[in-house]
């Protein structure tokens, strides 16, 4: 739900509108405490107690978020390093298809072709929504039915395309792992968890700036800007196929280049 407004804005947007929310939220706070102290009983408080919640949740937040973030980056690399092994698998098992030589394995290197170049145009466009293609899953179905075309020769010949076979196995089970790993973003609990823990903060933070100098303000404003910002990197993080930082698709269409660079016939190319 939330990744849905989030995904309108830039990853500059986020880093700014987080903070500045936080900041005008912490202020309009503690102008309403200050307003109607005598009204919520504020006229005495525990000075230490605020400061002591204060330092907790500060840290606390700190703490978590961080935690959290590596999280989110360990994710973000192993999906790229996932389509780097993917592309990387892809033009493998187009080399074991030059290898394997015949003409129906040369034939399949069009439906490879044709495979490779509907992730790009078909499925990437849909990772963002946490889904693969099903134009995509049509093309690697064909291309299955292609390899099983090649059929038995001799012992050197089912040798190579037993591996012709594994190599293609390898290919669907990284394409696989991929559209898997795109739906493990934090959950919706998180960012729910996260805003009341962030309203909770600045809560205590405008109870202690009832009675406050600058130095006090300015320094409660700060860690309040930092702990906004660190969420904001979350969020950023936690996008991988959305907005200004994303998980690239270039090591695929390198692959597909290659393919096309590599064709032993003209009518291999679209």
């Amino acid at each position: 739900m939330f990744r849905t407004y989030f995904h309108l804005f830039s990853d500059g947007a986020l880093l700014f509108i987080f903070p500045i929310l936080s900041c005008i939220a912490l202020f309009l706070i503690t102008y309403l405490l200050r307003r109607y102290r005598k009204c919520l009983g504020l006229d005495s408080y525990d000075s230490d107690i605020l400061d002591t919640a204060t330092q907790n949740t500060m840290s606390g937040g700190y703490v978590v978020l961080g935690f959290v973030l590596v999280l989110a980056m360990t994710t973000v690399s192993e999906l790229e390093s996932g389509v780097s092994k993917e592309a990387a698998a892809i033009r493998g098992l187009d080399r074991m298809l030059v290898l394997e030589g015949s003409a129906p394995a040369l034939e399949s290197r069009k439906y490879l072709l044709e495979y490779t170049k509907s992730i790009l145009q078909d499925e990437w466009p849909e990772l963002k929504d946490g889904r693969g293609s099903d134009k995509t899953s049509i093309a690697l179905r064909n291309l299955f039915s292609a390899l099983d075309q090649i059929g038995s020769g001799t012992i050197k010949d089912n040798v190579v395309y037993s591996k012709v076979l594994d190599q293609a196995d390898k290919v669907a089970e990284l394409r696989n792992n991929r559209n898997y790993n795109v739906q493990s973003n934090l959950p919706d609990t998180f960012y729910i968890v996260s805003f009341v823990s962030l309203i909770g903060v600045i809560l205590i933070c405008g109870l202690r700036l009832i009675e406050a100098t600058r130095v006090r303000t300015v320094a409660l404003a700060i860690q309040v800007v930092m702990l906004t910002l660190m969420f904001s990197a979350v969020v950023i993080v936690d996008l991988p196929y959305i907005g200004d930082t994303v998980t690239s698709s270039e090591a695929i269409q390198k692959a597909y280049e290659s393919i096309l660079s590599q064709a032993p016939y003209q009518d291999l190319k679209p």
